[in-house]
């Protein structure tokens, strides 16, 4: 049951940045970017934007990361709980 519950929290982690909801952080990085537009020398804008968006996927792989820690260990758990039951259970 816990790894349908994680199963399906993965889901809606990956489709909640597709629904289209703007966050705080999604206006931010609008605002950044549109920054990059002010430049004017073409090369400065495009580096702006990739400056931009390397940072952004940096938070984004952190994030990540952190998240499928926090995943494998609440399975540890889970397998854990089975293999040596949980406190106060008999085994039959």
């Amino acid at each position: 049951m816990m790894r349908a519950l994680l199963s399906a929290c993965a889901a809606m982690a990956l489709l909640l940045p597709v629904a289209g909801c703007a966050t705080w952080r999604d206006q931010a990085e609008a605002k950044a970017l549109a920054a990059c537009q002010d430049k004017s020398d073409e090369e400065e804008r495009q580096l702006c934007r990739e400056t931009v968006i390397a940072a952004e996927k940096a938070k984004y792989d952190e994030e990540s990361e952190t998240w499928e820690e926090s995943v494998r260990a609440a399975e540890d758990r889970e397998l854990q709980r089975k293999v040596y039951g949980g406190p106060g259970q008999v085994d039959k």
